[in-house]
């Protein structure tokens, strides 16, 4: 992809979407430094140790911080070495109503359709075993899985095995009555699944390491489950997610990691990394210039800096908190409200920067509810900015209002957080 030389070309090329591909060798910046770590060399790097070892490992990040881009990076240097199998769980599932079943499900899911991409012969047994586990009692005709579609099994990608977890894989997205009737079958028999499915791994861990390659399994966009959601699956569940007998990523809400019952979730798996976000200022209140260059640096990778004045670029990058995702969003706002007023206009101005900032604060204002007020207050007011564990704190760092930054762990209120505050005379 090339660097953007007009407005239209910028609003290609600031897209929120994570860097992949063709994205990435254009417009990837290091941003190791400004972060205090390089976090995908440490994940290559601990997988690699332990490449005999089966790990499961926690990778926390706010939202937008770029967590998908680092796993990229993971991917792209691991690829020789591991067969990466990358995901969303928000592709496979409805978030607002995640559950174990459904998790246990899609991994299963995942493992046979990459072992069929790769044209991989699973072993009969365990092709059996797998497809009689959902022959028990009336399942298939209670989820509408019909003897003329098992009969036509064998000309599906994959076999008959294709196409339950087809057909199965289908109801967990849709969020019907169906996904109970299979989480109700499941759950008592749940021993037995995670069985087939490790045989399963086994099976086709031993095909791939003919090729000198071992399974590593990336789930992303757990981090993004609502706090219930979260806390049901990684602290009541955590015994699912780490019986699997292959290297698994899992990213987690950086919420849960100011729970009380973080250190329970925490002991359960065997390691846990952090992405920090990249700080804009100090805890003194003071810009950090070398992380607002590094995001600089970002966006000029991306687009002519020409067609931003000097000053919206500058907001842009303050207000932003640091969060590439909202740097990108105001950026593309911003270029919109331009060309909207003028279509031959050239560059970005400070008055359609300070809309898109605008845009962006009530976003903000609209998640802060009055319970929350003390806890942003404090943490405001603090010397340490080390926020004590509460219920409107985790609130606050699932919507961004709060954000940890890096070096000596500390929290900061996002700018817009901080203006709107200060607007109500509830900070000073």
């Amino acid at each position: 992809m090339e660097k953007a030389k007009d407005l239209g070309q910028l609003l290609r090329v600031t897209k929120t979407s994570p860097l992949q591909g063709d994205s990435y060798d254009s417009f990837f910046v290091e941003t190791d430094d400004a972060r205090g770590a390089n976090i995908a060399f440490q994940l290559c790097d601990y997988f690699s140790m332990n490449v005999d070892d089966p790990q499961k490992v926690l990778f926390m990040g706010h939202r937008g911080s770029g967590k998908s881009t680092e796993l990229y990076r993971v991917e792209k240097e691991l690829g020789d070495e591991f067969k990466v199998i990358k995901f969303s769980i928000l592709d496979e599932a409805d978030g607002n109503s995640l559950q174990h079943i459904d998790v246990l499900f899609i991994i299963l899911s995942k493992l046979y359709e990459s072992a069929i991409d790769d044209e991989i012969e699973v072993d009969q047994t365990v092709l059996d075993n797998l497809v009689s586990y959902w022959h028990g009692e009336t399942l298939l005709e209670d989820i509408s899985f019909s003897k003329n579609e098992i009969s036509g099994g064998v000309e599906v990608k994959g076999g008959l095995l294709g196409l339950l977890t087809t057909h199965i894989g289908g109801i967990f997205k849709t969020g019907n009555e169906s996904k109970e009737t299979v989480r109700r079958y499941v759950e008592p028999k749940i021993s037995r699944l995670i069985q087939d499915t490790n045989d399963l791994i086994a099976d086709i861990s031993s095909k791939y390491g003919n090729n000198d390659r071992t399974m590593l399994l990336i789930i992303e966009d757990l981090d993004k489950l609502d706090i219930e959601v979260a806390e049901n699956l990684f602290l009541n569940h955590s015994k699912v997610l780490t019986s699997f007998n292959l290297h698994v990523v899992y990213t987690f809400p950086i919420f849960l990691h100011y729970s009380e019952k973080f250190r329970a979730i925490e002991e359960s798996f065997d390691h846990a990394v952090l992405l920090s976000m990249i700080k804009v200022n100090t805890k003194e209140h003071t810009p950090y210039e070398e992380g607002r260059n590094t995001l600089k640096d970002l966006l000029e990778r991306r687009f002519d800096l020409s067609l931003i004045n000097d000053e919206a670029l500058d907001l842009i990058i303050e207000k932003s908190g640091g969060a590439i995702r909202l740097i990108l969003k105001m950026v593309q706002d911003a270029a919109l409200t331009e060309r909207s007023q003028d279509r031959k206009s050239t560059s970005i101005t400070v008055e359609s920067a300070q809309k898109a900032y605008v845009k962006m604060r009530s976003d903000f204002e609209r998640c802060i509810e009055r319970k929350h007020l003390v806890a942003l207050k404090d943490l405001y007011e603090s010397e340490d900015k080390k926020p004590l564990q509460d219920d409107s704190l985790k609130e606050m760092l699932s919507c961004l209002a709060v954000i940890e930054y890096n070096g000596d762990r500390w929290c900061g209120l996002h700018p817009a957080v901080e203006d709107y505050l200060k607007g109500k005379g509830e900070i000073k």
